[in-house]
């Protein structure tokens, strides 16, 4: 028989469950829409400020320069069995593709990340199997081409040839294209991996990222401050750069003396040319119905805070879930002027622009420049 402890246990646990299964079922269409463009969002700018993009585009144009320079006859010793070797060699693959070679690795050690996937190891399993620590830094470039030792060097390539021999080997035929989606897959495994601790802030960059991209459309933007404070005249900015990473912008700076601040609490923060705050931007993208009120909580104290000190600005609420009790909450609130659902401002041009255009009217700039 139970105790009477365990049965309380039992009964909370039980609880749980259910109330999990009904928030399950209760989760709005409009918040698992969300769910999934951040999603993908998020996995294409990881893809891409990960350098994975150009990873195997690099490895390729390297190969074709040098590959036929290399020489192999060490291959055994490197990991690379007799067998998966001939079969690369008659599929008219060339080797590096496949295979790492000791010289790549050392002239470029950013190449371990993309051999790495290849091989289809995760980057904390490769670091428990070759002993080596900060494999990241390598990955990542922060060791500079010649400064890896001989002994880390065959480690990692032992390692990396070992596990790309074992796949050709089970593999019916390998090209190009499995050798890319091979590394991709890795990638992408990689990137799930921190997706779920990211779902918040992912909707704070997009957000972000919609505001920048509108502004620049409209040529509404003179300049922006890095978060090294350094200051970027339009004509100086990395346009590309700017709107794929949107984390290095902190401030952007508008031509009739209005600024906008990327911060926290509150997300976004409107200036006039006199530095008073004319309006501030929260945004709740966190997706568990259950956490909502706890957010809403934070949200609140925000505006409060501002308000206190800037009663004439206009405070905007930006959310992903709103629930029966956040509306009622919400409806109630004195705080809140005006409010807009993620996916309403993601899902098309219109929803941005209207967002945007908001934001351009409590910054003086909707007279000025009409949206094309």
């Amino acid at each position: 028989m139970l105790s009477l402890r365990n049965s309380r246990r039992l009964s909370r646990v039980l609880l749980l469950i259910n109330g999990l299964s009904d928030m399950a079922t209760t989760v709005p269409e409009s918040v698992k829409r969300e769910q999934y463009i951040l999603r993908s969002t998020f996995f294409y700018q990881r893809l891409a400020n990960d350098g994975f993009f150009g990873l195997f585009k690099e490895i390729q144009k390297l190969d074709t320069i040098e590959g036929d320079r290399l020489d192999w006859t060490e291959r055994g010793e490197w990991g690379i069995s007799d067998e998966a070797w001939a079969q690369v060699i008659d599929s008219g693959l060339h080797p590096m593709l496949l295979f790492a070679h000791p010289k790549i690795v050392r002239l470029f050690p950013t190449f371990v990340k993309y051999y790495r996937c290849v091989a289809m190891l995760p980057l904390k399993g490769f670091s428990a199997i070759t002993h080596i620590s900060g494999i990241e830094r390598i990955e990542n470039g922060k060791i500079p081409s010649g400064e890896l030792d001989s002994e880390r060097v065959f480690k990692l390539i032992s390692v990396l040839n070992e596990f790309v021999s074992l796949i050709v080997n089970i593999s019916s035929g390998i090209d190009k294209n499995e050798v890319n989606g091979m590394m991709f897959a890795t990638a992408g495994a990689f990137i799930d991996g921190s997706w779920r601790n990211q779902i918040g802030s992912e909707g704070e960059r997009v957000i972000r990222t919609i505001i920048l991209k509108e502004l620049l459309r409209n040529d509404e933007i003179t300049s922006i401050v890095t978060r090294d404070n350094k200051v970027l005249s339009i004509a100086e900015m990395d346009i590309a750069k700017v709107t794929n990473d949107i984390s290095i912008v902190k401030t952007i700076n508008l031509p009739n003396g209005y600024s906008i601040l990327f911060s926290s609490e509150p997300d976004v923060s409107m200036y006039d040319a006199k530095g008073d705050v004319v309006g501030v931007i929260e945004i709740k993208s966190g997706l568990d119905p259950a956490g909502a009120l706890e957010r809403l909580g934070a949200m609140f104290k925000s505006f409060e805070n501002t308000l206190a000190e800037f009663p004439g600005a206009v405070t905007i609420l930006v959310i992903s879930c709103i629930t029966d009790e956040v509306r009622k909450r919400l409806d109630a609130s004195l705080v809140v002027r005006q409010r807009y659902l993620t996916s309403d401002i993601t899902a098309d041009d219109s929803g941005k622009r209207r967002f945007v255009n908001s934001m351009r009217s409590i910054m003086k700039l909707d007279n000025r420049i009409s949206p094309r």
